[in-house]
C-alpha cells in the first residue's frame, strides 16, 4: 500500500513550522537582553 500524498507535504509543513518557531524564539531571546535581534530571510 503507498503512503497518502498528503503525509509528505503534512510533514514537510510541520518541519517548516518548527523552523519559524526556532527563529521566533531566537528573536524572543535577543529582544529579551535588549539587543537588536537580525533580519532573517526566507530560506528558499
Amino acid at each position: 500500500m503507498a503512503p497518502d500524498p498528503w503525509f509528505s507535504t503534512y510533514d514537510s509543513t510541520c518541519q517548516i513550522a518548527q523552523e519559524i518557531a526556532e527563529k521566533i524564539q531566537q528573536r524572543n531571546q535577543y529582544e529579551r537582553k535588549g539587543e537588536k535581534a537580525p533580519k532573517v530571510q526566507p530560506d528558499e
